[in-house]
């Protein structure tokens, strides 16, 4: 900790005085009229103190937007004149203290020593220390890719969303690194393909596996784990699916200081405080707050976001929505009266709650002055399931479970409008590159993608490797070209696929090859393998490698029932707004969507 010139004897009192704004940012207020809340760090010294102006203090720099939560370095006016500075000295972040003319007025040789060295007015450079966001994603559990407006449904109103991707960058091009929950979901958190550590299908565990391996393993470090050490506060709100077979499998030992939600992959939506309830850190709920799990998960993230603190945070808002069970609640079912498929209608409306939910999210952060710089990423796990939930991944061929496009590609938005211009992004990027966009906006450094990294304890050549790229300095137009030159994917006794610039490689187990041009054939219609076999032998050559680069084998595997359901998958054909609606209506418009 570093003082300023003197003893350091009273900190600043703590104002809480959340100011909403617009969406047009601006400079700090230094009106004469009224006090001005400016947001600091730090403590004031004893000189400042003894002459009336511990509440007085000048920010380093100006801020475009005025945040409750900054990490903005603050400079007693007297330590400034005799070149010193405070910064990190226990004042939480979000404290506030009032700059007075009147104040300045009373206390001549302060007045005196501010005119001297040019504190009347913002200061500018001295010991800049930017601002860091607080990190939202919010993850949705098996959506279609047509299922949202901004991605051209007809059928299901997500204005929320909408707005976002309006506001913010919509991907194209998304994919995750798996076609089910956990192994996607394990990349995500680690920023490693899940193949790498054997983690390549939902969990299960087998009586030969030790409990130790039914789980994302110990020696992976997670998201959350690399942003505790980098001072943000943590808290998962709804799915984890990474492990509960051990009490050291749990999310609070992994790195999230507050947890609410399941362990395991689905949950019904009406909950009960009996058989399989929920959990608030390691204890059951006393109450059932709102009878529907959307509805409180959401309450639960309200909270979260809102408590007052000294650090940023980071928030992994997991609903299971729209996963099944089918369950929906009436006044969003009656919006949807008009379809006639019953399973339709409950995913269209189980959908609708959760944009609602997430309005009600940015609702908040935007009267809390927070919205325009916390850092929003929005995905879905996989793709949707179209023979299940009835999800539309229009205009992709395939379903959750395939390495067809409408089993990986997903909508992904990122909005985060003191950093990123609205625009459309149509460069492969991927779920793994959470990670690195999340931990290099934070102020840390993240792990170089594609290189070997030394964990403790071993050796560098034998280290991990890792899939994460940071994403800004792409979706800014600052770095040209792909942020992935190559994807690639594989479940253990399911599959492999590969995607090399607009060429893909698929090969199931016990089918052939099949090779597609996404650039003319993104429906994956046409299978170009024997008019290209050189491509296809490349990608093959490129799969192989890769899997050679493979640190474990698969530490489980899919039920045998679920390997003979994923050929019959891969057999067959989906069309592109399957289900065939029963209505007389529209449900999905390529136009709109305008896909690349």
């Amino acid at each position: 900790m570093r003082e300023c010139w003197g003893t350091c004897s009273r900190v600043l009192p703590v104002i809480k005085k959340p100011e909403a704004h617009s969406w047009i940012t601006r400079p700090w207020s230094m009106a004469r009229a009224s006090p001005v809340a400016m947001h600091t760090n730090t403590t004031i010294c004893q000189f400042c103190c003894a002459a009336g102006w511990e509440e007085s203090c000048v920010p380093d720099g100006t801020s475009k937007v005025p945040r409750t939560r900054p990490s903005q370095t603050c400079i007693c006016i007297c330590c400034v004149a005799l070149g010193s500075t405070q910064n990190n000295t226990g004042i939480p972040r979000g404290s506030s203290i009032l700059f007075e003319p009147e104040r300045m007025r009373q206390s001549p040789m302060i007045l005196l020593v501010a005119l001297i060295t040019g504190l009347c007015s913002p200061v500018v450079g001295a010991h800049e220390d930017p601002t860091r966001p607080n990190l939202l994603l919010i993850v949705a559990d098996d959506m279609g890719y047509g299922d949202l407006g901004c991605y051209g449904s007809l059928q299901i109103k997500t204005p929320h969303l909408d707005g976002l991707a309006a506001r913010g960058v919509r991907c194209t091009n998304g994919y995750v690194s798996s076609s089910v929950c956990a192994p996607s979901r394990a990349g995500l958190m680690t920023g490693r393909n899940g193949a790498r550590f054997g983690f390549e299908h939902n969990l299960r565990r087998p009586e030969h596996l030790e409990a130790k391996f039914a789980g994302i393993p110990f020696d992976e470090p997670l998201l959350p784990e690399r942003l505790q050490d980098l001072d943000y506060r943590t808290g998962l709100v709804g799915k984890w699916h990474l492990g509960e077979s051990l009490p050291e499998h749990h999310p609070m030992e992994r790195g999230f200081d507050f947890f609410f939600g399941m362990l395991g992959g689905s949950h019904a939506y009406w909950p009960t405080l009996e058989k399989n309830h929920l959990l608030r850190g390691r204890d059951k709920p006393t109450e059932i707050r709102t009878p529907y799990l959307t509805d409180w998960f959401t309450l639960e993230a309200l909270d979260f976001i809102g408590t007052e603190g000294e650090q940023p945070w980071f928030l992994y808002l997991s609903y299971n929505t729209p996963h099944g069970p089918m369950q929906a609640r009436d006044e969003d079912l009656a919006l949807y009266a008009h379809i006639k498929n019953k399973t339709r209608r409950t995913y269209c409306a189980m959908q609708h709650c959760m944009d609602e939910n997430i309005g009600k999210l940015m609702t908040a952060l935007e009267g809390a002055g927070e919205l325009d710089n916390t850092l929003i990423v929005f995905i879905s796990d996989n793709g949707g399931s179209v023979e299940v939930s009835h999800a539309v991944n229009a205009p992709l061929n395939g379903t959750k479970g395939t390495f067809f496009e409408g089993g990986i590609r997903i909508p992904l938005i990122v909005h985060w409008p003191v950093q990123l211009k609205q625009t459309v992004y149509d460069r492969p990027v991927s779920s793994l590159d959470v990670l690195s966009t999340f931990v290099t906006a934070a102020g840390g450094k993240p792990p170089r993608p594609g290189q070997r990294h030394e964990r403790k304890g071993r050796k560098k050549k034998n280290g991990p490797i890792y899939d994460s790229v940071n994403l800004i300095p792409y979706l800014r137009g600052e770095t040209e070209g792909d942020p992935h030159a190559t994807l690639f994917w594989r479940m253990a006794l399911r599959g492999s696929a590969v995607r090399s610039g607009n060429w893909k490689l698929l090969r199931p187990n016990s089918l052939d090859p099949m090779l597609f041009d996404l650039s003319k054939d993104v429906g994956e219609t046409q299978n170009l393998i024997q008019d290209h076999p050189e491509i296809a032998l490349r990608l093959l050559q490129e799969l192989n490698s890769w899997e050679n680069t493979l640190e474990r084998n698969p530490l489980f595997i899919s039920k045998p029932s679920w390997l003979g359901y994923n050929r019959r998958l891969y057999a067959k054909k989906f069309s592109r707004t399957q289900p065939k609606p029963e209505d007389d209506e529209d449900i999905w418009s390529f136009g709109k969507n305008k896909l690349k």
